[in-house]
């Protein structure tokens, strides 16, 4: 299998030695004699990295290694017995393995293979586990192909199909209402999901919509109305933000989850249902218990199975082919084939999103309404342009990006740089050209 491979080592002889025998196997190999010459590498499938450099110790950057060159397999090459205690160190820090010198040629080869074999198992496995659960029916609702996506998609295919009540967590806009109706499609449910939003509805008809009435039951009570609960009988109850439900109904939830007993207001009828009930919430659902406004007993029923949605600004590698999608959406409707320029998806890609994939709907609609169809930067909305992030063109405002990091993470780390560079994944050596290069003392 060729894979590109990354030597780090401070004797120029075994660097170039390992460099002409792999390529010879054909492989791809990059060296450097210090950990700052690794900079601009990118790309990297396997880092065979001496334990003692000039500059850093080999053990330490393990975690910064694995963070840089993310699912890359790190082999360590150790030259004295004593540093057999630091190879076991290494393992535990997540190296694939280590060699000690003097070694043969042949036992590194074949270490390499075996790590980048690892390597091609684990990107199959995660292609073959998306498709599997892609072509599962419901899932296509859900987009994204980033680890923490494929994390929730595997939660999914693993509760669909059992009648446990869910708990989803995640910020607006995040697609908390989408996984609950994944989840419904992907179950055995024979009825309908029915979704109740219970910050939208005025407290004082939010029981009446649950439970139901009977004709008299109070003033302004008409006719005869079947609740919302009632209606999701042999399916799926979408409770959306639970956590602004009134303390008082928060009860007599409970009581109905605790005997699947259901009775109108008004009425002494007492009827069984069978639903399955789903929640949401952007909340903190624990500090609003420690506040007294929501019931514990009501969280444990609810919780019984936790589905945790990642924001989008934490799977940014998301966002070309959530782009792609929603415009797919965009141009069959208005009938107009829409693209993304590379300067447009380089703002798109910078921007925190608050709202995340609604926002990112949002954002991308209004470009649409600007473009003819390949949507450029000057189409972004103007709060994407302006000049609150600094700068006159996208290169100027993505350096003051990265500066107003650097200063966020230096404040986190009480000036300390060696803990700055780990909050921004980079090395100490990257992050002292960068204060140079912003003038940040």
């Amino acid at each position: 299998m060729e894979g590109k491979i990354l030597v780090i080592d401070d004797e120029a002889g075994i660097r170039e030695v390992i460099r002409t025998f792999f390529e010879s196997k054909g492989h791809k190999v990059k060296v450097a004699s210090k950990y700052k010459d690794v900079d601009n590498v990118k790309d990297v499938g396997v880092v065979v990295c001496d334990v003692r450099l000039p500059d850093v110790d080999g053990i330490e950057i393990i975690p910064e290694l694995k963070n840089r060159f993310k699912n890359a397999e790190i082999i360590m090459i150790t030259a004295y017995e004593k540093d057999a205690e630091s190879a076991v160190k290494a393992l535990k820090l997540g190296a694939f393995d280590y060699l000690t010198k003097p070694f043969k040629l042949d036992e590194l080869f074949l270490m390499v293979e075996k790590a980048l074999e690892k390597l091609r198992l684990r990107e199959e496995n995660k292609k073959l586990r998306l498709e599997i659960l892609k072509h599962k029916k419901g899932l296509g609702l859900l987009v994204g192909t980033s680890e923490p996506m494929l994390e929730v998609y595997e939660k999914i295919e693993k509760v669909a199909p059992t009648d446990v009540n869910v708990l989803i967590v995640g910020e607006s806009g995040a697609g908390k209402e989408l996984t609950a109706k994944t989840i419904h499609t992907l179950s055995k449910r024979e009825g309908e999901i029915i979704v109740v939003n219970c910050a939208s509805i005025p407290e004082n008809l939010l029981e009446s919509e649950l439970f139901g009435h009977e004709k008299g039951a109070f003033t302004g009570a008409a006719k005869v109305k079947k609740g919302l609960i009632e209606e999701a009988d042999r399916g799926t109850l979408f409770l959306d933000e639970i956590g602004d439900m009134p303390l008082g109904l928060q009860s007599k939830l409970l009581r109905f989850l605790e005997s699947g007993e259901l009775r109108r207001i008004g009425s002494n009828l007492v009827k069984n249902i069978d639903v399955r009930v789903i929640a949401a919430t952007n909340k903190d659902l624990k500090t609003l218990i420690e506040e007294k406004r929501f019931r514990e007993e009501l969280f444990y029923r609810l919780s019984t199975f936790n589905i945790e949605l990642p924001p989008l600004r934490c799977r940014k590698e998301d966002i070309p082919i959530l782009a792609r999608h929603i415009l797919r959406e965009i141009s069959d409707k208005a009938k107009i084939d829409y693209n993304l320029s590379s300067g447009a998806l380089k703002a798109l890609l910078l921007y925190d999103y608050q709202g995340n994939v609604r926002e990112l709907g949002n954002i991308l609609n209004q470009a649409a309404v600007m473009s003819s169809g390949t949507i450029v930067y000057e189409n972004l909305p103007d709060y994407l342009r302006e000049d609150k992030v600094g700068g006159k063109n996208l290169e100027e405002k993505s350096a003051v990006f990265e500066k107003n990091l650097i200063l966020e993470a230096l404040k986190t780390a009480g000036g300390a740089k060696i803990k700055a560079a780990e909050i921004l994944g980079i090395s100490l050596r990257s992050l002292r050209y960068k204060l140079k290069k912003y003038n940040l003392s």
